[in-house]
């Protein structure tokens, strides 16, 4: 019997780094293997991840993905390009201490259920939910399983959702279920102006502002969306002396980094974690 052949697929030029990319709390599904590189599934696509010269090395994947890849590695953006204006000294060192950040562009249905569950919550319990509420989708040739798509989710009942340690935010689980398979159009949010793709999202069960904005910046291309939590309100705080309540403070960060806001807040997010930057 011939063993089958394993396809891949080299994304040139693309400047990453994938610890900084996969650890940096945007996404809580790729699994990094003792060699450093990381297995992953996006919208059923298995693939393991690897860094070589010149680009990324995609084991799995089929080359007429390629366009699929690039644009969920945000491939062809020039973060430097993009933040030239709004560069500063703390800036400009977060990104050289976490080079090779990419804000991926990730499927808003999983984005939406991994940040429901990352409310008042730690990145290894909510990977660890995101682990048990995957179960129910089909394993891949890697050992991952795929993320279940909503029709999964629904019938496979309110009590198995009730069941995975999501405590509280099980409801908010379900409720998104029911919202998608009723039609909800994700993709739609990355054509509002932020605002109004902002409020839409907040009308879901557990989503409140921070929520929305990790949304919005990882799922639906709003890269001037500014998620702000305990560590970016240190920043602010500590950084560039913006004080407030967290809204106010979005607001603040949001118009003094402009349209690309979101990629500075992800490298300075990480910086200031390296940094152990205390309130």
């Amino acid at each position: 019997m011939n063993k089958r052949v394993r396809t891949m697929l080299f994304l040139e030029k693309l400047d990453i780094d994938l610890n900084n990319t996969f650890e940096c709390g945007q996404n809580f599904r790729w699994k990094r293997r003792e060699d450093g590189a990381y297995l992953g599934n996006v919208e059923g696509r298995a693939v393991c991840a690897r860094r070589q010269e010149g680009g990324l090395l995609l084991e799995g994947a089929l080359p007429e993905d390629e366009a699929f890849w690039r644009q969920y590695f945000d491939a062809d953006s020039d973060y430097p390009a993009l933040l030239r204006d709004v560069m500063d000294e703390r800036l400009g060192a977060a990104m050289t201490d976490c080079a090779g950040i990419r804000v991926l562009n990730q499927p808003f249905y999983e984005t939406l259920c991994c940040f429901i569950l990352s409310a008042n919550n730690n990145i290894a319990r909510i990977t660890g939910i995101v682990d048990r509420f995957c179960r129910i989708a089909p394993l891949d040739e890697n050992g991952l399983h795929a993320f279940p798509d909503p029709r999964m989710v629904l019938e496979a009942g309110r009590d198995w959702v009730d069941s995975i340690g999501a405590g509280y935010r099980a409801r908010s689980l379900w409720e998104a279920a029911e919202r998608m398979a009723d039609g909800f159009d994700g993709a739609a949010l990355r054509h509002m102006p932020y605002e109004e793709a902002c409020r839409t999202l907040r009308a879901f069960r557990g989503v409140g502002e921070k929520v929305a904005d990790c949304v919005l910046l990882f799922s639906c291309g709003q890269r001037a969306a500014f998620p702000v939590d305990t560590w970016v309100e240190r920043i602010l705080t500590n950084w560039y002396g913006i004080t407030g309540t967290r809204s106010q403070m979005k607001k603040l960060a949001m118009a003094h980094f402009g349209a690309y806001g979101g990629i500075a807040q992800q490298y300075l997010f990480l910086h200031a974690m390296r940094q152990k930057l205390r309130g």
